[in-house]
């Protein structure tokens, strides 16, 4: 754990793969600490968190989030996800439900089934191009890794990038389990809590369909709400980010 700030209703934030808790550093900025207790952490294989030698499934990953709080003596708690850390929030939800009371989902990547119809027509389709980019970047340690220090170096909207020799193991792992898989698309169906799924207009590493589908299957708990930033949470995309995910710890998450 690293943040634990502020009193009142307990929030919990995930990041995304590659990065580690800085990259909530412009949405800390705007969070009301007299009404949050947030909580942001380094996920297992970034960061300071330890770097075990296993395989990063989403278990892995959600179940060590489990202990964390259960350590602090937590439950009922708002989850905010971003990019990969989404999925991690779904699993959590599934498998632990009674730590969990709402889901704030940011850049939520879902993926439905396995590309098909050969090399060609899977590339035409949505999962097939992401997945033939996971590949390429998992044949690419050296070039990730210097794409990652480049980033956090010289463009001052990413915060938090964490791509090293230290972490790639996790990376690679973590890419083929945590994100290249479909439970987290039927996990979200399957939703009996509350969840936003917040989408960038300029967000090209999700596949907004797969999202829309999980509202048509799942009105009664999931909303989509749309904004104008990219992936990535930039100084403008924080203070959106910090009014939805308040709005989320005030109980006025469905109005």
């Amino acid at each position: 754990m690293k943040i634990d700030r502020g009193t009142g209703t307990p929030v919990l934030l995930l990041h995304g793969l590659g990065n580690n808790h800085c990259s909530w550093e412009f949405v800390l900025e705007h969070l009301d600490y007299s009404r949050q207790r947030v909580i942001a952490v380094d996920l297992l294989g970034f960061g300071d968190a330890p770097k075990p030698d296993v395989q990063y499934t989403l278990e892995d990953h959600s179940d060590a989030i489990a202990a964390t709080l259960e350590s602090l003596g937590l439950k009922d708690i708002v989850v905010a996800g971003h990019s990969m850390g989404c999925n991690i929030a779904l699993d959590l939800v599934t498998r632990h439900p009674e730590l969990v009371s709402k889901l704030v989902l940011f850049g939520a990547p879902l993926y439905r089934r396995a590309p098909r119809g050969g090399k060609i027509r899977s590339l035409l389709r949505s999962e097939g191009l992401y997945f033939s980019l996971f590949e390429l970047v998992q044949r690419s340690p050296e070039a990730i890794q210097a794409g990652g220090q480049l980033a956090e170096e010289y463009v001052p909207f990413v915060k938090g990038m964490e791509i090293t020799e230290e972490t790639w193991p996790a990376y690679r792992k973590s890419l083929e389990n945590t994100i290249m898989q479909f439970d987290s698309y039927r996990q979200a169906c399957s939703l009996d809590i509350p969840a936003v799924f917040v989408n960038g207009i300029f967000d090209f590493f999700i596949i907004r369909g797969n999202t829309n589908r999980v509202q048509l299957k799942n009105r009664k708990h999931v909303r989509i709400k749309r904004t104008r930033g990219p992936h990535e949470l930039t100084p403008a995309q924080g203070k959106v980010a910090a009014r939805i995910i308040g709005k989320a710890s005030r109980k006025a998450f469905n109005s």
